[in-house]
């Protein structure tokens, strides 16, 4: 059973509409992971349903469209309703609410760079835009760094689905999809041990008098 593939099999039926429309609902559908989609999409595009570029294209312009939604929708909010409407979403995603409080704290200091680099972490990158409406982020700013940061993603996954296409034909899009699934909590619990030693070493250091 291949329950991407057969998404795939759909979307492709409806070309560049059922494209948009997918990079879109990932922004609205927590249960649709991403990067599975993506890659998903990659295979298709190496079996010609449609070129590498309009896959990056359309799915970029959905889940950008997406997000630029979210985020007008948290500025329509006053500041304690688009709080609420973000601990709503975190459950909803099974984002715990200190990791969403680091978010919070970390992109009042740096709006541009964690806009771009939000979209690439997995379930945080969703919630990202109502956090930009919670401190009424420049539009323009947040809409450019949000659109480098899905193309990336969005080019790398793609990517990694048309290559394992064409070095391994016979894998299906569900069963590539859990492989890069279990690649990304690697890298990812990897960052963050990197991270949290160089952390510690530089509050040892701060706290070292004879540093001083």
């Amino acid at each position: 059973m291949d329950p991407l593939g057969t998404l795939i099999d759909w979307v492709a039926v409806y070309g560049v509409l059922g494209l948009l429309a997918i990079g879109a609902a990932e922004r609205f559908v927590p249960i649709l992971p991403s990067y599975g989609v993506l890659v998903a999409i990659g295979i298709a595009a190496a079996n010609d349903a449609w070129s590498i570029e309009m896959a990056i294209a359309a799915t970029v312009t959905g889940s950008l469209a997406g997000c630029l939604v979210l985020f007008a929708v948290a500025l329509a909010f006053s500041e304690e309703g688009t709080r609420r409407l973000l601990r709503g979403i975190c459950r909803l995603l099974g984002i715990s609410s200190a990791q969403a409080d680091r978010t919070v704290v970390s992109f009042r200091a740096n709006q541009r760079f964690l806009s771009f680099g939000l979209q690439l972490v997995p379930a945080v990158r969703l919630i990202t835009p109502v956090i930009a409406g919670l401190f009424r982020a420049d539009p323009r700013v947040f809409a450019l760094a949000t659109f480098i940061g899905i193309l990336v993603w969005n080019a790398l996954f793609i990517g990694v689905g048309r290559i394992a296409a064409e070095l391994a034909p016979e894998t299906s899009a569900s069963e590539l999809a859990l492989k890069v699934l279990v690649a990304l909590l690697i890298i990812e619990a990897t960052g963050f041990m990197v991270w949290r030693r160089i952390h510690r070493a530089s509050t040892t250091h701060a706290g070292d008098p004879r540093d001083r």
